[in-house]
């Protein structure tokens, strides 16, 4: 027979049992949440590609807020008041330079505590002439060689900024070199595949120099001659370059998909050739896409040059 002091000693069993669960679940809770905000550390990228480069290179370790988003004009980009409070907490910012996000200066100027790192140091920018002046051609990403350089410096920022990930960031960034290695070799082929007479290009602006000069291509014109979407070609421009196009017999005329193609398309209907008007000049694809990356850009661009000048 149960007497009424063993339900008493039972009961009290079964309250300390409680008692010692509820003390587990709280001990695992707060332990998710510790290794959970080991994982929140975030950096923020100015411009797409250093976004996309930099989650390469943190992959799940850290998070990565890319303040110009895919398929925007990084020429006519303004920070929003989201991205101005980003900017303000960061710790860790990186930037391009090369006057493609000058606008980050003035945001600085006015407070933060960030670390900012200049992901295309050891970089020497093509010149070019523009008006009077000459002035530095900031479409870097688009040779691999280049791009390692910024992988690189990405992996130091990031050593520093997170010693404990050192190892980690830097066997990302090793691996992700070699597949720009292979990405090249893969590029070359393609454009390889376009006759030698073809292989001239007539772009929407000039973002292309640096592609066209690591695989072999020649860039004979821009329908806005100038690094910046900005600029206005005027009606002397576009007649020399209707004539360089009838000259040379380009094939082709190039125009990017962030950038909008009325005067490329206007000016291929007149020469009577191709337009092509979603490449990838200042911009990266739509997350989830085959250009979403750096190596899947280039690939889509040498894809997209090749079957337009075949």
């Amino acid at each position: 027979m149960i007497t009424r002091e063993g339900s008493m000693r039972a009961l009290l069993a079964v309250i300390a049992g409680l008692a010692a669960l509820a003390v587990l679940l709280l001990a695992a809770c707060s332990s998710d949440d510790a290794s959970s905000g080991a994982g929140t550390k975030s950096v923020v990228a100015t411009t797409v590609q250093i976004a996309a480069l930099t989650r390469e290179v943190a992959r799940e370790k850290l998070e990565v807020h890319g303040l110009i988003p895919p398929g925007a004009d990084a020429h006519e980009f303004e920070p929003t008041a989201s991205d101005l409070k980003a900017i303000e907490d960061a710790e860790l910012i990186l930037r391009h330079g090369i006057g493609l996000d000058d606008w980050l200066d003035d945001t600085l100027k006015a407070g933060g505590r960030a670390k900012v790192v200049t992901v295309t140091e050891g970089i020497t920018p093509r010149q070019l002439d523009e008006g009077e002046e000459q002035v530095d051609d900031p479409h870097v990403w688009h040779d691999p060689a280049n791009d390692k350089i910024m992988v690189d410096n990405i992996a130091s920022a990031l050593d520093n900024f997170d010693p404990a990930g050192k190892t980690t960031y830097d066997a990302n960034a090793k691996a992700y070199k070699a597949k720009l290695d292979e990405t090249r070799d893969t590029v070359q082929a393609i454009i390889s595949e376009i006759p030698p007479e073809n292989r001239k290009l007539v772009t929407n602006h000039d973002a292309l120099s640096y592609f066209a000069t690591a695989f072999g291509l020649q860039v004979v014109g821009a329908v806005i001659p100038s690094i910046s979407t900005n600029a206005e070609p005027s009606a002397k421009d576009t007649a020399d370059l209707l004539e360089t196009i009838n000259r040379e017999h380009v094939k082709a005329i190039f125009a990017e998909s962030s950038v909008n193609p009325r005067l490329a398309t206007t000016l291929a209907r007149d020469a009577g050739i191709t337009i092509v008007d979603d490449l990838y000049g200042d911009s990266l694809g739509e997350p989830g896409s085959d250009a979403a990356t750096v190596d899947g850009m280039l690939l889509a661009n040498a894809r997209k040059i090749a079957d337009a000048l075949k």
